[in-house]
């Protein structure tokens, strides 16, 4: 957290893996449990389906957010894809006092992580597969890396997200986007 109270939350994904839709439910997540202010600031470009893209979430609990900018220093980042620590500029954008949560099957080679980074790996690809939460170009990752996220942050519970998520995708989807959020939230591991 900043010393103006502002958490900041960068999201690292591939264009179809739903990583800006999951700053945007984010910021309302944590305005739904009664955070001051939420804004999400997606980064939106010419990037093709598997291209790397990224997003940003800004969330108070105190004060409104003044700042519109992109996060330069996350408190917290969310990598959907692990191949994207193989990027230069996204290794280097990590930086050594961040809380990580993986998009992960199993232990990660942590030589491209800092030292004294945080990180929580959870298998939000294989939840949705097993789940069968999918589009077609592959796993829905936004719901299971969302409910790693509360479940690490402790910012919000399943049942903030099931209301979020029955206010944004209605009734006849919550039943399948709480199955992935439920197993994500169990299943989050911090990785020492």
């Amino acid at each position: 957290m900043k010393d103006n109270g502002i958490i900041e939350i960068t999201f690292h994904g591939r264009g179809g893996q739903t990583a800006v839709t999951a700053s945007q439910l984010l910021a309302e997540m944590t305005y739904e449990t009664g955070f001051e202010d939420a804004i999400a600031i997606p980064i939106i470009g010419a990037e093709r389906r598997g291209a790397p893209i990224m997003a940003f979430t800004k969330v108070s609990k105190e004060s409104k957010i003044r700042t519109y900018d992109s996060v330069k220093h996350p408190d917290y980042i969310m990598i959907f894809d692990t191949s994207l620590l193989e990027i230069p500029r996204i290794r280097e954008s990590i930086p050594e006092d961040v809380v990580l949560i993986i998009n992960s099957k199993s232990k990660l080679n942590k030589e491209y992580l800092p030292k004294n980074a945080k990180v929580y790996i959870v298998d939000a690809t294989g939840i949705c597969i097993e789940e069968q939460f999918m589009h077609s170009s592959g796993p829905i990752l936004n719901i299971p890396m969302l409910g790693a996220f509360g479940k690490v942050s402790g910012y919000f519970g399943l049942d903030t997200m099931k209301t979020v998520l029955n206010k944004v995708f209605g009734e006849k989807k919550i039943e399948k986007n709480m199955a992935v959020a439920n197993r994500a939230f169990d299943t989050v591991k911090e990785l020492k």
